[in-house]
């Protein structure tokens, strides 16, 4: 079966290429349930007590999660708390989700955990209170240091690479002593421990994969076979087919950054392209058979398998080529669940390519009245989308359009929330970043929109004609080719 933190990703994927707008959820998913469990036995595990209260909230309701469904759907009371008692429970990372936005909670027997957070500042203002609080409130600490950390990491990578490697195991040793602190003034669980420490490390080996990217860039990353022989020296411990790493979104993280490089020796070697292209065909199909070939973990190949697809087919504009990416993953693939969701993804994409019109999906304006996107379109239409959670995105794109605006009067900007949230909540971000209300909606129903239109990444745009076909499915605001197309619109 597909596992949870899988799916929830879907809704919130953001472009590959930008790690940090996938940082914001990194600890919701470190769900590792098979390192600690109920006696099989006695079949039955201590109880522990879940609540909170949720100020400003956005949904009359928290969904709770274990790591691989739901366990119960809480509503607010007239003072805007839930709370759930456990009569027996698995030790590990529990999420909960209000109108949109995840977190997780470490849950051990005998716990009693009490939250309180803002929804107008979800992570920042999230505290726990209570038995089993001082766990989560330092692992939402060390996440937020490691977030700061890796946009450091992201300047070192200019540095050449035995300085680099320094500063980043500096800073590797430095969390790590921090955990070791914590665990030493504090009685911690060992499920705690390896939680904190290998969300330390695994971040650790992301960056250093991530270094000959960002070091060298698309022109010269073929200097990448220069680093130094022991530059990548930890890959020799690195065990694929760990039990328990299954849903630890850190693990997934860095082996999909590994089967990157690791691709890149045939990519090389069987062309003479000196300029590496991330949409070869020929290396993503290499990447399919390395994590077929290395990964013997049914959940965690397969997964590996499914994201790596997703991610190609989500951006090829080539049909040939994403037939042949389709074939290879049907081949590999052994989760029917998994072969479901790229056979649904492969036929959503075909409807939404050049040349069809858009599909039929209803949004909801500022007086909160239903629209049909065949009514909004009166001319030529860019239609680009912001979530909450990518708040940087969310900026960006927004300041961005109004520099098009003015370059392209002619062409409308159509912009949708992706989230599930209340008319209030919606308004009150606009107008916090004093955006106008001009052409902005959410959709009626986010979640099947999501699906109808192929949405895994914030960064994606449909550009339509007047009439409402499709003239591009996957285009980019940043990109630098966007403008051309927006030329060719207004001809």
């Amino acid at each position: 079966m597909q596992t949870l933190f899988l799916y929830r990703i879907e809704s919130y994927r953001i472009d590959n290429a930008n790690i940090f707008m996938m940082k914001r959820i990194i600890l919701f998913f470190l769900v590792l349930a098979s390192l600690s469990s109920c006696n099989s036995e006695e079949n039955e595990c201590e109880t522990a007590y879940f609540g909170g209260e949720i100020v400003n909230p956005n949904a009359e309701y928290v969904v709770l999660y274990d790591s691989q469904s739901v366990i119960d759907t809480l509503y607010l009371d007239n003072n805007n708390r839930f709370s759930y008692t456990f009569g027996s429970i698995n030790s590990g990372l529990h999420s909960f989700i209000h109108g949109g936005e995840y977190q997780a909670v470490i849950i051990e027997p005998n716990d009693s955990i009490l939250l309180r957070l803002n929804t107008y500042d979800f992570d920042e203002s999230l505290v726990f209170t209570g038995k089993g609080a001082k766990k989560n409130n330092f692992l939402i600490d060390l996440f937020l240091t490691i977030e700061s950390d890796d946009k450091t990491f992201y300047n070192f990578s200019k540095l050449e690479p035995e300085v680099f490697e320094e500063k980043l195991d500096s800073a590797r040793f430095g969390r790590l002593k921090e955990v070791n602190t914590f665990t030493t003034r504090y009685e911690s669980s060992s499920l705690f421990k390896h939680i904190a420490e290998s969300s330390v490390n695994f971040n650790y080996y992301a960056n250093k994969e991530l270094y000959p990217f960002r070091h060298f860039g698309s022109n010269k990353l073929k200097l990448y076979k220069e680093l130094p022989e022991s530059f990548y020296s930890y890959r020799s411990a690195i065990n694929f087919d760990e039990k328990g790493m299954e849903d630890f979104y850190s693990y997934y993280n860095f082996l999909f950054h590994l089967f990157n490089n690791l691709a890149l020796d045939d990519y090389f070697s069987n062309t003479d392209n000196n300029y590496f292209n991330r949409m070869s065909i020929d290396y993503n199909l290499t990447k399919l058979k390395l994590m077929n070939n290395m990964v013997k973990n049914d959940a965690v190949r397969n997964n590996l398998l499914k994201y790596a697809t997703r991610n190609y087919l989500s951006n090829c504009m080539s049909e040939k080529d994403c037939d042949a990416m389709y074939d290879s993953f049907m081949e590999k693939n052994t989760d029917d669940d998994n072969h479901a969701y790229i056979d649904n993804l492969y036929s959503t994409l075909k409807y939404l390519k050049p040349g069809n019109s858009f599909p039929h999906v209803n949004v909801i304006d500022k007086q909160n009245k239903k629209k049909s996107f065949s009514k909004i379109i009166k001319k030529p239409t860019v239609i680009y989308f912001w979530s909450k959670v990518s708040k940087s995105h969310f900026v960006e794109s927004h300041n961005k359009v109004k520099a098009l605006e003015n370059e392209y009067p002619d062409i409308d900007f159509v912009c949708v929330n992706i989230n599930d949230l209340s008319n209030k909540l919606w308004k009150k971000t606009l107008k916090d970043n004093n955006f106008s209300f001009k052409n902005e909606y959410r959709f009626e129903n986010a979640e099947k929109a999501k699906q109808i239109l192929a949405i895994h990444y914030i960064n994606k745009v449909f550009v339509l004609n007047d009439k409402g076909v499709i003239q591009s499915s996957n285009s980019n605001l940043f990109d630098r080719k966007f403008n051309k197309l927006l030329n060719k619109l207004s001809e």
